[in-house]
């Protein structure tokens, strides 16, 4: 086994570098690049362009930049404002009001775009204004509401956070999917449970109109269906095809492309600049992700060649209990998820992390699970959550207002990932029965 010492100088290179704020995907590759040349030499270049050539090709991956199209298609092509007003109108009656509506069209618009910061950008531009501004909203509970509703992204299917931990950890795609449905259900009905409790617990948190609505009847509450019915077929579409064995996940992400643009032009929505739009934000946030990618498989060969694996392997069985391994492994996610990007931490831990899991006897997929959940508390964590950043971005409110919103729903998360760490099948069930 090569010498330890060039692998320790190489991540404290990358350590550094990602402190002193380069990018994510050039601080991981450069700090792969260091580890292996003294190993490859000259070669080291040529497996940097293989890998690269061989993640820009990968059939499964092809799914990211179609599910990424899909959701700024929703976004720039103008139906955010359709889901939001027909939820509002479905709803109606449901003790908080409008906030209930934030949660709501979150978990289908995550469901949609597979993207926590997209999820609570978008709706953050939407609620705010409506509610606080214009409604009398409590500020907090709108801004912890959409800023929680937005992590959803992540966890609930077609997520493209499964996607990229499908293929470093080289487990099913459609399977993850399937693992985070339930869990995200869950963290949705937890999040709209304790709304309705607290606003009945404190009247003032919401107009006193807001949860009987009595000018809104049932035929009103139908046409708000109707209106939401598209994003419907969409999801019916995307997870239809791939959970009835008929799809791949790729070619349920083309479906899902191809329908939401169906969608949009059949509203009149979406115009020439908002089509522009929706292609250059798909080539953006493709291009980190795969660049990301790239990079992470190049320090994961890095740490192959320098016996990382085998060295988490010894490491997981030295503690003799799987949950302290775990318990650690948790709070070292939680910390730095508060700093970096949900991608970003992923791919820089989990060649990590995964032999360390694997050797303790965890189940891959589930883990992929429970990590999400783990990174979406850290998107909500104080004082540097990002998802507190982006709702402060877009709206102008106040951090604390943001983070004194969010932390509620921050101990809600927590203790769904407790729940499923208690209850595993939660996540596994349905991957366990799953013929696709």
């Amino acid at each position: 086994m090569p010498g330890l010492t060039v692998l320790l100088a190489a991540i404290a290179l990358m350590v550094a570098l990602l402190i002193g704020g380069l990018w994510i995907a050039f601080a991981v590759g450069l700090g792969g690049i260091v580890a292996l040349y003294p190993i490859l030499g000259q070669k080291t270049l040529t497996l940097f362009g293989l890998t690269s050539w061989d993640t820009g090709t990968s059939f499964v991956l092809v799914a990211i930049p179609l599910f990424v199209f899909m959701g700024e298609l929703i976004s720039s092509g103008g139906l955010v404002q359709l889901l939001y007003s027909g939820v509002a109108k479905a709803i109606s009656g449901l003790p908080g009001g409008l906030v209930q509506t934030n949660l709501i069209a979150c978990t289908i618009f995550a469901a949609c775009s597979g993207s926590s910061l997209a999820s609570a950008a978008t709706m953050g531009r939407v609620a705010y204004p409506e509610q606080v501004v214009k409604r009398g909203y409590d500020p907090s509970l709108v801004l912890g509401s959409v800023a929680a509703g937005g992590t959803l992204g992540i966890l609930i299917p077609p997520s493209i956070f499964f996607i990229v931990y499908g293929a470093i950890a080289d487990q099913s795609v459609g399977k993850l999917f399937l693992a985070g449905l339930f869990p995200g259900l869950m963290m949705s009905s937890f999040f709209m449970l304790y709304v309705a409790i607290r606003c009945v617990a404190q009247r003032g948190l919401v107009p006193a109109t807001a949860g009987a609505n009595p000018g809104v009847g049932w035929w009103a509450r139908l046409a708000g269906l109707l209106e939401v019915w598209p994003f419907v077929v969409l999801i019916v579409a995307v997870l239809g095809g791939l959970y009835g064995g008929i799809a791949t996940p790729t070619e349920a992400a083309g479906v899902g492309a191809s329908v939401s643009l169906l969608i949009a032009l059949a509203y009149r929505t979406l115009t020439w600049r908002g089509f522009w739009d929706a292609c250059l934000g798909t080539v953006r946030t493709t291009s980190m992700i795969f660049l990301i990618l790239i990079s992470a498989k190049v320090m994961a060969v890095a740490l192959a060649y320098y016996g990382v694996p085998s060295l988490m392997k010894d490491f997981a069985r030295s503690f003799g209990s799987p949950t302290i391994l775990l318990v650690i492994i948790s709070f070292v996610y939680l910390v730095l998820g508060t700093v970096f990007e949900d991608f970003s931490l992923m791919i820089i831990l989990l060649p990590f992390v995964l032999p360390a899991i694997q050797a303790a006897g965890y189940d891959p997929i589930w883990f992929g699970v429970y990590m999400c959940m783990l990174l979406e508390a850290g998107l909500l964590s104080p004082p540097v959550g990002l998802n507190l950043f982006v709702i402060q971005g877009v709206t102008g409110a106040p951090l604390g207002q943001v983070i004194r919103g969010s932390v509620p729903f921050l101990f809600l998360l927590l203790t769904g990932a407790v729940i499923i760490v208690t209850f595993p099948q939660i996540a596994l069930w349905l991957p366990s029965v799953w013929v696709g």
